[in-house]
């Protein structure tokens, strides 16, 4: 499955870096993409082994807010 989640506050490419592992580290999660400048990330992942409130959390325990 892909999804895009749009994540406010990245301001760079450690942003980015910090967004992409965070959330490759949940099982489940097979690659994401981060950009700061289109303020999204794109994810692939198992929906079997996690779900998009999970990732959410993730991101949001980085200090950053997920819109939408």
């Amino acid at each position: 499955m892909k999804t895009e989640i749009r994540v406010s506050g990245m301001r760079c490419s450690s942003c980015e870096m910090l967004v992409s592992e965070a959330l490759e580290e949940l099982e489940g999660v097979q690659k994401a993409s981060a950009s700061h400048q289109k303020g999204i990330v794109e994810v692939e992942y198992d929906e079997s082994k996690v779900d998009l409130e999970s990732m959410k959390t993730v991101i949001g325990k980085q200090g950053f807010t997920v819109s939408g």
